[in-house]
């Protein structure tokens, strides 16, 4: 047991880590639904749930490859306002840092929300530069179907619009569709009652990855790997860690997605 007490903090801080979306674009995932921590590919139109996050991606193939972020946010089914950091490594001169801000605004069953991000890219005693990136976004909740479509880039390159429909006719399962108009991802999620098993395909531009969650109660446990979108395979491990808990879902079964 002693060596369980002092193993723990340990693992706790080198552990602090966030998934649920990915820090960086070369690693992609099945991102629709209606709340959850940001990332840089989610929509910023989604109900708030507070809490905060951390994680850390790599590319097992390529030793340098690796990227760490924290996320955090704050609200209820009214409002939504959440910030999105994340450093990233390429090679030995390669940097990048990306910061986000996000807002959103509950309206009954439909959420409307906004994103602005600041990208800093770095080669060491080379260069530097800075781009600006927007996200846009609304949803809509119909029973056990969540709708929602968001357009994001940067302002100096053609925007990206993607649509999504989450699907979760029990407390065990659901469905997820999305595409960005060049390629379809279909995920799924089963719930037991100490956490969750996902996973995800995408095509024909092909990616697939598997995620396993571990909840316990107020902190959420997770691990994903993945390979595909054009990249070598990566791997990710997350914390999440909920300020409270909050459920909302806008009727009256109080079904949370």
């Amino acid at each position: 047991m002693s060596f369980v007490r002092s193993f723990l903090p340990v693992f706790l801080l080198a552990s602090f880590v966030f998934g649920l979306d990915s820090p960086v674009p070369f690693v992609k995932k099945s991102v629709t639904g209606s709340s959850g921590l940001s990332g840089w590919y989610s929509s910023p139109a989604r109900v708030g749930e507070p809490a905060f996050g951390f994680s850390y991606w790599n590319v097992p193939e390529v030793y340098d490859r690796w990227a760490m972020s924290a996320a955090g946010e704050w609200g209820s089914g009214h409002y939504r306002v959440a910030f999105f950091y994340s450093y990233s490594e390429m090679d030995s001169l390669f940097r990048e840092h990306y910061g986000e801000l996000d807002g959103a605004y509950g309206l009954g069953p439909a959420v409307f929300g906004a994103g602005y991000g600041t990208l800093l890219d770095l080669v060491s005693r080379e260069a530097s530069w800075v781009r600006h990136r927007i996200k846009a976004g609304a949803g809509l909740r119909w029973g056990n179907v969540y709708g929602s479509i968001w357009t994001m880039g940067f302002t100096d390159e053609t925007w990206t619009g993607m649509g999504g429909l989450l699907w979760k006719p029990t407390e065990v399962f659901s469905l997820s569709v999305e595409s960005d108009g060049k390629s379809l991802a279909v995920g799924h999620d089963f719930y037991f009652r100490f956490g969750s098993l996902s996973s995800f395909y995408s095509f024909p531009q092909f990616s697939v990855g598997v995620e396993l969650v571990l909840n316990l109660k107020f902190l959420e446990w997770g691990g994903t790997h993945g390979f595909g979108n054009g990249n070598l395979g990566w791997n990710g491990l997350w914390l999440r860690k909920k300020l409270y808990f909050q459920k909302y879902d806008g009727d009256s079964q109080n079904r949370k997605y």
